[in-house]
């Protein structure tokens, strides 16, 4: 098993004098992660949606060693997840590139502070333009291509270090519903050539559907595992996989495990906001 989270806790204790309710009752510490356990396969396509406020993104800052676990255990290959690991690749909602390099250099960033020659860091980047499809744009900087020029190229960046892992929190959100549906396709394309291990959260149920090997639901907070789903699908998927009636049968079937936990979580906001102000 490439990644194993046992009994995963994460607990926020909250500054000066705020306090949340929690069961009635008011607290100063704010669970986030619950009793989580998960199980990945090498070289799988794992998706995790959730209802806002979850733990989702909080397990994989865990994972990328970005964050600490207040209780359990986090192991890629058998090895405690305690810093971030040279050989995952993590790619953030945000494009979070240089905005004084060059889309060529940017892909270069993770090989250069490795201490990798210019010219096999160079002939590496230019392969990975190559692969998303941006070879005419190695001299752009970031503020002068589009939101999923900049997000390929963040991917790439993830690339370049050939990860085992690739980490991938809502990388799609901000773009609209056509470059997310292009970029989805790519980036499939992408990972069907290298078949490492991905995963990926997100909001959206569709894009789970679509990308998923397997979907992972979340309860509302405290997060943990609520059902696992198989997306027995065929590869590759194209636009026409999502007009399939298989498609929609598993998208509704995610919507109907997930449903309760949306509606709880936003019950929850509703009394806190409610005793706010009282």
């Amino acid at each position: 098993m490439k990644i194993v989270a046992a009994d995963v806790q994460k607990r926020f204790v909250l500054s000066g004098k705020q306090r949340i309710s929690s069961d009635g009752t008011e607290t100063a510490e704010l669970q986030v992660l619950k009793d989580f356990n998960l199980q990945v396969n090498a070289g799988e396509f794992l998706v995790i949606v959730g209802p806002s406020g979850c733990g989702k993104s909080v397990f994989l800052n865990i994972l990328g060693g970005l964050a600490h676990k207040t209780d359990g255990s986090v192991t890629i290959d058998g090895n405690e997840v305690t810093e971030p690991n040279e050989q995952l690749g993590y790619v953030f909602q945000q494009y979070a590139l240089f905005p004084w390099r060059t889309a060529l250099s940017n892909i270069e960033y993770p090989l250069e502070i490795r201490g990798v020659n210019a010219a096999e860091r160079q002939k590496k980047a230019r392969d990975l333009l190559r692969l998303i499809g941006l070879t005419s744009f190695e001299k752009w900087r970031p503020n002068q291509l589009s939101g999923g020029m900049q997000q390929r190229i963040a991917i790439a960046r993830a690339l370049a270090i050939n990860p085992e892992v690739l980490l991938m929190d809502e990388p799609f959100a901000a773009l609209d519903n056509q470059t997310r549906e292009l970029l989805q396709v790519e980036l499939l394309r992408i990972w069907e050539g290298i078949h490492n291990t991905v995963v990926f959260v997100t909001h959206s149920i569709e894009e789970a559907v679509f990308l998923a090997d397997r979907v992972v639901i979340m309860t509302s907070r405290p997060g943990k595992v609520k059902e696992i789903v198989s997306i027995n699908i065929p590869r590759p998927r194209n636009d026409y996989t999502r007009s399939s009636t298989k498609f929609a049968g598993y998208r509704q079937r995610v919507w109907d495990i997930l449903k309760d936990e949306v509606y709880k979580t936003q019950d929850n906001m509703e009394k806190s906001a409610l005793s706010s102000q009282l």
